[in-house]
């Protein structure tokens, strides 16, 4: 499965016209715009919690791969981290890898996460991975990801 979205979003990324290209904007400053997005939306989860930061950075039909379920859209994806119980909770990542279309309007990000907190019943918890991010500039020029 793994493999076949790995696939698919290269064929994606590789699809992009270059004569797309925003005008002014090199592959380094796209870049960056990215690092600033994943960074933007590590600092909201952490000063307003997963549900608002989730939601705020999701495209409009935008999703997260949860416990095997595909969430769509921002309202589901708010509703789902809002129901969710565990209190203290603290999620950090750092992407180690961006890609980037050609035409600079699809990008993937991928690294290490931390994940950590406490159960409603006290019980902490804690655990390490790897996230896979799939961002798409909207027309206002913002990011906003269509895969987590």
């Amino acid at each position: 499965m793994k493999r076949l979205l790995t696939a698919s979003l290269l064929v994606l990324l590789a699809a992009c016209s270059p004569a797309e290209q925003e005008q002014g904007l090199t592959r380094d400053e796209a870049i960056q715009q990215i690092k600033d997005v994943e960074q933007a939306f590590n600092d909201l989860l952490a000063k307003e919690g997963r549900a608002v930061a989730f939601a705020h950075f999701a495209a409009p039909d935008g999703g997260i791969h949860r416990n095997g379920k595909m969430i769509i859209g921002k309202d589901s994806i708010f509703a789902f981290y809002d129901e969710k119980t565990s209190v203290n909770v603290k999620l950090t990542w750092k992407p180690d890898r961006i890609d980037i279309s050609d035409d600079f309007t699809l990008a993937s990000t991928w690294g290490p996460f931390e994940y950590s907190g406490e159960r409603a019943n006290g019980e902490t918890f804690a655990s390490t991975g790897l996230f896979h991010t799939v961002w798409k500039r909207q027309q206002d020029g913002s990011w906003k990801y269509v895969y987590d």
